[in-house]
Order: C-alpha cells, then structure tokens, then sequence
C-alpha cells in the first residue's frame, strides 16, 4: 500500500512537468520565436529596441528574464525552506506564469514592450515553478529511485509537450476550416490563440499535480525579516558548497555545459529560420521529432548510468554537445540541420535527467534545504543563461553571422568537461 501511494506521488510530480513543458516548447521553441520574428519590431519609430534585429531583441528578452531571476530564484527558494512553504510557491507561481502566457494574445507588432514583458514575467514564473518541482525529488523518492524518477519526469514532460504542440498546430493549420476568417488568419489570431490554449494547459494540469504533491510543513511565518535573511541563506549555501569539493566542482561543471545546453535549446529554433530560412511547419516538425528522440535519450542516459555511473553518463552528454556545435557551425542546408536536431534530440533529455538527479545524490545530506540547494542550482543556470544568450546575440551583433555564436558555445562544453574529469579525481581521493 505504501508502495503505491509513493508512485502516485511520483505520477503527480511528473504531471507537473507535463503541464509546464508546453509552455517552454510551444513559447520558449516553437511557435512564438517564429511568431515573433514575424512581427514589425522597426516600425516608425526611433526607440532603442526598433534599432535592433528581432533575432538580437529575442536573445536580450531571454537574457533579461534571466537576469531577474538570479535574484528571485535565491529569494524564494530560501524562504520556501524556512517557512516550509514549497507547494505554495509553486502553486503562486504556476498560477501566475500561466496567466502571462495567455495575455501573450496580445502580443502585436504595435505592442512590443507589453509582448516583452508578458514573455520575461511567463518564463520567470515558469522557472521559478521549477525550482519547487526539483526539490521535491529528494522529498518523494531514496536515492536509489533519482536516475529513473528524474528520467520519468523529462519523458512525461517532452510528451505532454508535444501533445501540446500538436494541439496548437492544429488551430493553426485549420484555422479556416474551423471557421475563422481570412482577416483573423491574417491577424495571426489563430497563433495568438494557441498562447491561450497553452496557458490554460499549464494552469489545470499544474493544479492536477499540485493536488498530488505532498502538503507544506509550514515551519515560519513569511516575514521581512525572512526575506532579507534568504539572502543571506544563499551566501551560506555558496560556502557551504565551497567546503564540499564535490558539490562545487559538479556545479562549476554544471554552470559551464548548462550555459551551452540552454542557450542552444533558447536560440535554436532563431538560428534556423534565420541562418538556414527554415519555415516554420518544418522546424516544427523537426521539434516534435526532438521530442520523441529526447523520451527515447532519457531512458538511454539511465541505461547508462546504471551501466557505468550517473557521472559518466553526464560526461558522455556534454562530449555530444560538442560535436553538436560543430555541426551547428558548418551547417548548410536543412538536411544537416536535421541530423544535428535528432543529435540534440536524444542527448538533451539525457543531459537535464541526469545532471538533476545527481545533484540530488550530492545534497541528499542536506536535510530540510533542498529548495535552497537547488535555487542556487537555478542561479548558476540562470547565470549561465544570461551569460550565454547575450554572448550569442552579442557575437550575431558584432559579427553578422549566428555562427560564431555558435563556435562560441563550444568552448563552454569544453570547460565544463575540463571539470566533471576533476570530480573524477576528486572522488578517488
């Protein structure tokens, strides 16, 4: 009985990956960065944002929402631990994040800033749901269970993200049919439409899952006073990661490959329609293509793990990220730019499921502050993301050419590496 009560924890966990996924799929890779390379950013006007490419402006929103999130990640995910209010930030946030995605309706040519914010506030909040959803894994599962229930997780997540996708793609494509005019098509209601839908899709599955997930254990009120303190509840973490050699070569090891991990997933659906002029009904097949090759990769990496070591299976990921950037540097036609999609396809799943659940092997010691260590995980992913979106668009900028953006990548997969062999020696000694 106990058993089965602990499963269906774990499928309520990982239908909160399946409600959130659509949204970094459907908005963060898929329909809306085409949709927003669409849109007049120039116009009339003289602001500094009309001055710059959509692809360049794209890359600076991603950044920036980011940025932000390196001080609001820390801040919750220490008062979280120390009011014991883990779900309720989660729920907050969800809530929250959904909203903004369905005011994305609203996102015209004429509205760049309002589209802006929309886009920044939504992935925040979505970011920040994730930190809660990755401290729940030491709560709900032994050790033992990491590898597969972090795995099971990403898999449910790239499925209900696609299902998602599909959905909207469906809106799109039969728009007609459906009844909407050509007035409305040519408006991009039906596109807008689907920012809706996906919204609604995060809110109710999210609420599903919620209703699973184990209830608070409120330990303090939410004070000022606990707040100003979460800060410094982070610091502690940083040194504390200091004196556990392991723990701090992984996240040096972390912050350099994520960096490149989540800046190609953030930026690649740009580079093709922009370097290669991919359209998007062919970069959306080559998505759900992804999708499928990343369930698939997920389960390869725990093969993998379980074979060798959670470690290696890592090391072995960050090496195929590296090929990926070369592929990516010397892509010239959408026949290569497809191989190099299945490549990332069945690497990436592999790469988040793993590096997630061994972290959480490294902190399980760390008992009643797994929001606090996995906040400081998001901030060095965050960091990460800022550091390499405005590098990317960056060397776009001052080269002409998304290339070199991508040359420039593989140095960080290197270096991360460069670290993750250290923690070899490390746990030899």
């Amino acid at each position: 009985m106990l058993k089965k009560k602990e499963n269906q924890t774990i499928n309520a966990w990982c239908w909160y990956d399946w409600a959130n996924s659509s949204y970094s799929l459907v908005i963060t890779s898929a329909i809306f960065p085409s949709y927003f390379l669409s849109l007049d950013t120039a116009g009339n006007g003289t602001a500094w944002w009309q001055k710059l490419s959509n692809s360049v402006l794209y890359a600076y929103m991603y950044s920036f929402a980011s940025l932000f999130l390196l001080f609001l990640s820390p801040l919750f995910g220490s008062v979280a631990d120390y009011a014991g209010r883990k779900k309720f930030f989660m729920t907050f946030f969800s809530g929250i994040g959904a909203i903004s995605c369905a005011l994305l309706y609203f996102s015209t040519s004429q509205q760049i800033l309002l589209t802006a914010a929309l886009f920044i506030i939504s992935s925040v909040c979505y970011s920040l749901g994730v930190v809660f959803y990755n401290a729940y894994i030491p709560e709900i599962a032994g050790p033992e269970q990491y590898d597969t229930v972090s795995a099971k997780g990403f898999a449910w997540g790239y499925l209900g993200g696609m299902i998602a996708l599909v959905i909207s793609l469906l809106i799109i494509q039969f728009a007609g049919t459906i009844g909407f005019s050509s007035e409305q098509i040519h408006a991009a209601i039906p596109v807008r439409l689907s920012f809706v839908f996906i919204g609604m899709w995060w809110l109710l599955f999210a609420a599903y899952s919620l209703k699973g997930l184990p209830p608070d254990h409120k330990h303090h009120a939410i004070s000022f006073k606990i707040i100003v303190q979460s800060y410094a509840r982070i610091v502690q973490a940083f040194r504390q990661a200091r004196k556990h050699r392991i723990i701090a070569l992984f996240l040096l090891a972390f912050f350099f490959y994520d960096m490149g991990v989540t800046t190609i997933m953030g930026m690649s659906s740009v580079f093709a329609t922009k370097t290669l002029n991919l359209t998007t009904a062919h970069l959306i097949g080559v998505i759900l293509i992804l999708q499928l090759l990343a369930i698939a990769g997920s389960y390869v990496f725990v093969w993998v793990s379980k074979k060798f070591s959670n470690l290696m299976a890592v090391k072995i990921s960050v090496l195929f990220w590296v090929l990926i950037c070369f592929i990516g540097y010397s892509v010239q036609n959408s026949t290569q730019f497809y191989i190099m999609a299945c490549l990332v396809g069945l690497v990436m799943g592999g790469t988040q499921a793993m590096s997630r659940s061994l972290f959480a092997t490294l902190i399980q010691k760390e008992k009643d502050e797994y929001a606090t260590w996995f906040s400081l995980y998001d901030v060095l992913d965050k960091i990460g993301v800022v550091i390499g979106t405005f590098l990317f668009g960056l060397m776009e900028y001052m080269t002409g050419s998304m290339r070199s953006s991508v040359a420039t990548l593989s140095l960080f997969f290197v270096i991360g590496f460069i670290f993750l062999q250290l923690i070899n020696k490390a746990w030899k000694k």
